[in-house]
């Protein structure tokens, strides 16, 4: 599983229950307006919500937000993840096939929501705009219903050491986490590399770029003919080569580097 949110941004609000005792039934993180939001694994947007100004509206049930629904497969299992109240602007569309750690938009405060927090939810079964909210539907007699120290039902997947036992969390690295910073090379962002860190880094960050005609890659390492395309797509669209020229042939030259791997990430020359 790869994790929701930026390293550091995992401390948890809400719960299974809300301090007045009614059901919540997720995790609620209380981060700053616009903080990167991830899909937790590879899968499908099954359905989304877009256009919704970030104003606040407490305790008003119902009231529309932004969010996504992506589906998943845990544990063997069809899941559902939902992430609710982002800032409007979301990065996916219904349909989409996404990696684990491909940005899914930005956290917000839209709809019922006291302030800027990410409402994560998980779900057995691919859910639809219409049940996005049956938290319990899916749990059989011998799972039980969770105690109020958890949330999303037993398949609750943060924070890690809810789920896979205390310690555990500082075990769990996820490939968001890793390649959100890190050396990249130069001379490794060329086609036909294979098993490259820096590769993987590329096509991290390309993944979180919205470009026009755009696709999701594989975060595989391999400079591969799709990575070519959606490299040379970015020299084009953002970084204004002309059709055809030599900086827009699909492999990463060091200015261009400088521009795709900003801080935390260090770019150089060589490996």
């Amino acid at each position: 599983m790869a994790q929701p949110l930026p390293a550091g941004k995992l401390t948890v609000g809400t719960r299974w229950r809300y301090s007045q005792g009614g059901l919540h039934a997720a995790f609620d993180y209380p981060v700053e307006l616009g903080t990167p939001v991830f899909a937790v694994a590879a899968g499908v947007v099954l359905d989304c919500n877009d256009g919704v100004t970030n104003k606040p509206k407490p305790n008003v049930v119902g009231a529309p937000s932004n969010w996504v629904l992506l589906g998943i497969t845990h544990a063997g299992r069809k899941a559902s993840v939902l992430y609710q109240h982002l800032s409007p602007g979301i990065n996916v569309t219904k349909g989409q096939k996404v990696a684990a750690g491909h940005q899914l938009g930005e956290s917000g405060s839209s709809g019922n929501a006291t302030g800027p927090h990410l409402h994560l939810a998980a779900m057995w079964g691919h859910r639809d705009r219409g049940s996005r909210y049956d938290y319990l539907k899916g749990i059989g007699s011998k799972e039980g219903v969770p105690s109020d120290g958890t949330a999303s039902n037993e398949i609750c997947i943060f924070p890690p050491s809810l789920v896979y036992g205390p310690g555990s969390a500082r075990t769990l690295v996820s490939q968001a986490t890793v390649l959100a910073s890190g050396l990249v090379f130069v001379d490794k962002l060329r086609f036909g590399t294979s098993n490259s860190d820096s590769v993987k880094r590329l096509q991290f960050v390309l993944n979180r770029i919205k470009l026009k005609d755009g696709r999701n890659l594989k975060i595989s390492g391999n400079y591969d003919i799709d990575t070519l395309n959606e490299a040379t797509k970015w020299q084009l669209q953002k970084d204004g080569c002309l059709p055809g020229s030599v900086g827009a042939d699909g492999n990463i030259g060091l200015k261009q580097a400088r521009k795709l791997f900003a801080a935390p990430y260090t770019v150089k020359p060589h490996s």
